[in-house]
């Protein structure tokens, strides 16, 4: 089945209750729903011997951020961030954001599978792994993922696959439906994290495609030399929600 195919597909199946949900609360748009975690109590003290202030400041802007696009957005932390919490609204979502420690983690099946930990106002965290939001999306496409962590953005990570966002970038006039994922290579430290960010939420403020914004994050000096963002998708998308293709935005 084509990728463009199965977007028509999600737009079948939603388009029926869009509809009816538009004459009850306005916009149709505002039925999309985006969930934004950041995990605080892993970067404060007595889990670490600092305070770190840019977790609660990623969860301020990314809300913001997804709001400004359209999505019906939820943001949690501290012991509203458990794992539990986080698959039950995946289900839903169409945009996700989550500021956390990731790796690579040993599942109970034996097997390790790119994650993330909660929060949940503890030192010790569970990990929610990207079978697990596999599981529970069914391979229904997100339209922007954003996973503000370690390794996330590896190139063998399977993080975006969790999210049905396949590891190609749709360039030029090419395009593989309204959907884009980020994420970090390697070690990626809070600080650069947040200067990339502030610079991607402002330029889709601004009407710029998720592939232009992302160019434009990585414009400019960084802490530490070695910081790596990438991407799959479309380039061309604008990172709103829905099933639809690129709107032009700026023809408005």
């Amino acid at each position: 089945m084509s990728r463009e195919h199965r977007w028509r597909r999600r737009l079948s199946a939603v388009l029926p209750a869009l509809v009816l949900t538009a004459f009850i609360v306005g916009p149709a748009r505002a039925a999309y729903q985006a969930s934004v975690d950041s995990n605080q109590t892993a970067f404060q003290p007595p889990c670490v011997g600092f305070t770190d202030s840019l977790p609660s400041k990623m969860l301020t802007a990314a809300k913001a951020a997804y709001g400004r696009l359209g999505f019906a957005t939820g943001a949690f932390s501290g012991t509203a961030f458990t794992k539990a919490h986080t698959l039950s609204r995946t289900v839903s979502d169409w945009g996700y954001y989550v500021h956390s420690h990731g790796d690579y983690y040993y599942n109970p099946d034996g097997k390790r599978y790119s994650g993330f930990r909660e929060d949940a106002g503890s030192c010790s965290q569970q990990v929610v792994y990207s079978k697990d939001i596999a599981a529970k999306r069914a391979g229904r496409a997100a339209n922007l993922v954003v996973i503000s962590t370690c390794h996330n953005g590896d190139s063998n990570t399977t993080m975006p696959a969790a999210f049905a966002i396949e590891k190609i970038k749709a360039t030029g006039t090419a395009w593989n439906g309204p959907e884009f994922y980020l994420g970090y290579l390697g070690t990626a430290y809070d600080n650069d994290e947040f200067t990339f960010e502030q610079r991607f939420w402002d330029a889709l403020a601004t009407n710029h495609r998720v592939g232009e914004a992302f160019d434009i994050a990585y414009l400019g000096w960084f802490t530490h030399s070695d910081f790596r963002a990438d991407w799959w998708g479309s380039y061309n998308s604008y990172g709103i929600p829905g099933p639809g293709g690129p709107p032009c935005t700026r023809c408005l």
